[in-house]
Formats: C-alpha cells, structure tokens, sequence
C-alpha cells in the first residue's frame, strides 16, 4: 500500500509541475526550411527548461502576421511574442501596445551591447530598443558559378553596367528562338529597390531617412531610386532577366533549376538554395552590384522579437526567457548554419564552431563581410515611417506598371510617391 501511496503521490506531484508551467504564445513568419529551424529553437527552449512553455504559431508573411496582430490587439488578445520585419519598427514602437526589451534587460542586468553595430544601429530607436534583432539579413547576388564559366565570364559584377551586359552574355535561346537560360531573376519586390538605393548612398524617405527627425516625404522617386527601378525595368522588358511578378519562390527556383544564372535575394535564402540546387551546379554569393561612380552601403534586413502587454508578469518573463534564448550565441550559430540569417551577436561570431563552418562554407560568410563593411551612413542606417509596409508595396506597384509599359519609370515613381507620402502625413498626424 505504501508503494501505491507514493506512485499517486508522485503523479500528483508531477501533474502538479505540469499545471504550474507557463504557456506562451509565439508567432513568427517563418516558413520551409526557415520555418522548420524555427520550430527547433522552440523544441529547444522548452527542452532546455521547465519553468515555460512556448506554443508557436505560423501566421503567414510578415504583412500576414501584422495584419492578425492588429486583429488580435483590438480583440485585447495579442500573442506574448511577434517576429515582426524590421519596416514594422517605428509603427511597433510608437503603439504603445509593447513592453520594451530595454526595460526587461535593464531590469535583470541583460546586457544589450553585445547586439552587433549594424543592428544596433538599425533597431535602437530614440536609445531605446523596443524589440530586439533575431533573424537578420541583407540582400546579396547569387550566380552560377557553372553558367559563367560557360560565358568565359570569371568573377561576379559589381554595376549595373557590367550586370547587363553579364545578363546578355548569359542568355541563352534555341533554333526557334526560345530563352532557355535568362540572364537574372529579379523579382518586383520593393526591399531591393530600398537596398539599391542604400548602395548609392540614397534615401528612400527624408530627413536622412527619418533618422534625424521623423520622415514626411519620400526620396524613392530621386535619381537614386529612378536608377535601380529603371535597370531592373530595362532588363525585363529585353528579355534577359525573367519575369516573375513578386514571387519570391519562382525567382528562387528559376536560379537553383538553371533557367536564370544569377539572382538578387536575401541572405535568408541560403538554405532554400543549398537544398534546391543540390550540388547540381557550384554557386556563389556576393555584394550587390551599383551604378559606376557611385558609393554607399547596405541596410540589414530581417526581423525582429517584440513582446506585447496586457500578459501577467509570470507569463511576460517566460517571453523574456524565450527572447534571450533565441538570441543566445548557440542558438544564434544554430539558426545561422540552417538559414542563412546572420548571427545578431558579436559572441556567436567569435564562436569556434562559426568560424569552422565559415571555413567550409564562404557562402555563409557573405552577409556578415557585407554588412560590416559597409559605411555606418544615414543611408546605410535604413528608413523608419510608420508607414513603412505601404510604402513598400507603392514601389512594389511602381515597378509593376513600368514593367508593363503603362507610365514611365519616373511617372510611376512620382505616382506612387504621391500615394506614400499622404500615407505618411496620415500617419504623422495620429501619433501627434
């Protein structure tokens, strides 16, 4: 009976355990093979304790999650944690709907300055971070490292100029006239355009794209802008880069099934690629190429962790819990070996498994010898509007339209900067 008696003690116990564990909710935007190395850093946070539990959730694109965000905070419902893109930002912070990570790590001794510099630079914002970075990225050119040798072409381009005419030497046709190799894959997709004109040493809003004080006009529509929409434009319609609308999963797949030599993507592709194109043919990547003569750096993509309100504190301390674990260097190497997303923290690049894989890996190390070379300007620092998302999607129109032969590259520019900058004073005028 005593046996008995401690065998229904220890299920109480244990029941008991259970029920005290913490539940919190995650959504992220995470999907194939990003998505699949996203769940392993949720398994492993609740392996690695037994005080939390977090329950994720797959909410769609970034524009998908802030879309049930929104829904859900008006329902008072937010999840304890978002991965939000790094356009969501200055709207994010300016809500009043999140606890500040400054706060949380400022309260526990966390130290935040390990974050490295570029994203610093990025996501503090009025000295303060709101979130902090998890999956970080920056544009980049893969190429076909197979198809160039075909073309006698030996290393990649490094401006428009030398890119189109790359692009013309890489297209290749049939007896009956048929593209059976474009030249690039660039998709419309107004992330790029913002990077390339960072690489110019643009602005894609005012007031040094907001960071001097808050943005009330959009720059996309300058020289700086006009240039990278009209080349990506140019080369569509004479048929040496393929057109895939805004579809991310086509333009990948035209590269890694050999049907385009080279393409612009995020870092965050890597995997996907490695995957895809599956030894089939050796690639490299490398910095996006710019206009001759000009100068400028690269802006970090990805996204950020922001925890939200209106949780009791046991359940806001286990999202801290989860945040700091995300970010922790192992994770981090973890997370950056299956993406492509590079580490957020200078303790992961000083790891020994990082520089090993790196090593055996130059692929991987692209991003990271992009974005810390490059010139810590206003430019490079990256836009913040609270209108952000729209403004992408009015470049994103812009180029459809040009594409199509229905307004000139600068008519649709100046059509769609109109659109932007009254979002921008709508905007302006309900956060005063």
């Amino acid at each position: 009976m005593k046996g008995k008696a401690l065998a229904v003690g220890l299920s109480i116990l244990a029941a008991s355990t259970a029920m005290a564990q913490v539940k919190i909710n995650f959504w992220h935007s995470m999907g194939g093979v990003n998505g699949e190395a996203t769940e392993r850093i949720v398994k492993g946070f609740n392996a690695s304790q037994k005080e939390c539990e977090a329950v994720s959730t797959y909410v769609g694109s970034y524009d998908d999650g802030l879309t049930k965000l929104q829904a859900a905070l008006r329902a008072k419902n937010p999840p304890h944690v978002q991965q939000i893109y790094d356009l969501g930002l200055q709207g994010i912070a300016e809500s009043g709907q999140v606890v500040p990570i400054s706060d949380l790590a400022r309260r526990d001794g966390y130290d935040l300055s390990g974050i490295l510099f570029p994203l610093a630079r990025y996501y503090n914002l009025d000295g303060k971070y709101y979130g902090v970075p998890f999956n970080a990225s920056t544009a980049e050119l893969y190429y076909n490292v197979d198809a160039f040798k075909a073309a006698g072409l030996t290393r990649p381009p490094k401006t428009f100029e030398e890119f189109v005419d790359y692009a013309r030497k890489l297209t290749k046709k049939d007896a009956s006239g048929n593209v059976i190799q474009y030249g690039a894959s660039i998709r419309v997709y107004g992330w790029f355009i913002e990077q390339l004109i960072y690489n110019q040493g643009g602005y894609v809003v005012n007031n040094e794209n907001g960071r001097t004080k808050r943005a009330t006009a959009v720059e996309y529509n300058g020289p700086a802008g006009v240039r990278a929409v009209k080349w990506i434009v140019d080369m569509t319609r004479e048929g040496i880069n393929i057109n895939v609308g805004r579809d991310g999963a086509a333009q990948r797949q035209a590269f890694t099934s050999g049907k385009a030599a080279m393409f612009i993507e995020s870092t965050a592709a890597l995997g996907a690629v490695t995957r895809e194109v599956g030894g089939r043919f050796q690639f490299r990547t490398t910095s996006l190429p710019r206009p001759a003569g000009t100068k400028g750096g690269t802006a970090i993509g990805g996204a950020a962790l922001y925890i939200f309100k209106d949780h009791p504190n046991n359940e806001i301390n286990c999202a801290w819990k989860f945040v700091k674990y995300a970010i922790s260097p192992e994770v981090q190497f973890e997370w950056h070996k299956a993406t492509g997303y590079y580490p957020v923290t200078r303790a992961t690049l000083e790891l020994p498994q990082t520089k090993a894989y790196w090593k055996e890996n130059p692929n991987a190390k692209t991003p990271i010898d992009i974005i810390l070379s490059s010139p810590p300007t206003k430019s490079s620092q990256g836009a913040v509007a609270g209108v952000m998302p729209q403004i992408r999607q009015h470049i994103e129109e812009a180029m459809e339209l040009a594409i199509a032969g229905k307004a000139t590259v600068e008519e649709a520019l100046n059509a769609a900067a109109a659109k932007s900058n009254e979002a921008i004073a709508r905007y302006n005028s309900s956060v005063r």
